[in-house]
C-alpha cells in the first residue's frame, strides 16, 4: 500500500512546483535604475538611507508584490524630502520556506541624501561686517 502512495504524492509534488503561481501572479521585478552620483550633489553627501520592496509567493499558487527598483528606492525616500538620492546600490535577498510554501524575494536599496551646500565665505555668525 506504501508503495501505491508513493508514486501519487511524488507525482503531486512534481505538478505543483510546474504550475508555480498558476492561480494568481502579481509582481514586479527589478531590472534597472539610474541613480544620481556623489558628483550630481557637488560632493555634498548626508546621512545614509536604506530602503525595501518584495515579492512574495504562496503555495506556489498566488504570487504577488512590488519588488522593483523604483518601490525600494521609494521607500528610502519616505524618510527624507531631498528630491533625489546619491549613490544608490541595490542587493536582492531571497527566502523560501519549505521548498517553496512561502517565498519572498526582495530589492534592498542604501543611498546617501545630498547634503546642504557648502557656503563659500560666509562670514561666522556673531560677527559684524564693515
Amino acid at each position: 500500500m506504501t508503495r501505491s502512495v508513493l508514486p501519487r504524492v511524488l507525482g503531486l509534488c512534481g505538478l505543483l512546483s510546474s504550475a508555480s503561481a498558476c492561480l494568481y501572479t502579481d509582481v514586479r521585478a527589478p531590472l534597472s535604475y539610474g541613480s544620481a552620483t556623489p558628483s550630481d550633489a557637488n560632493g555634498n553627501l548626508g546621512r545614509e538611507v536604506k530602503g525595501s520592496a518584495c515579492n512574495h509567493a504562496i503555495l506556489w499558487l498566488v504570487a504577488f508584490g512590488d519588488g522593483g527598483y523604483e518601490a525600494a528606492v521609494a521607500d528610502a525616500r519616505g524618510s527624507t524630502n531631498a528630491p533625489f538620492l546619491v549613490d544608490v546600490k541595490s542587493d536582492t535577498s531571497y527566502r523560501n520556506v519549505l521548498l517553496g510554501v512561502y517565498q519572498r524575494q526582495c530589492t534592498n536599496v542604501t543611498a546617501r541624501v545630498p547634503g546642504a551646500p557648502a557656503t563659500a565665505g560666509a562670514a561666522p555668525s556673531g560677527s559684524a561686517t564693515p
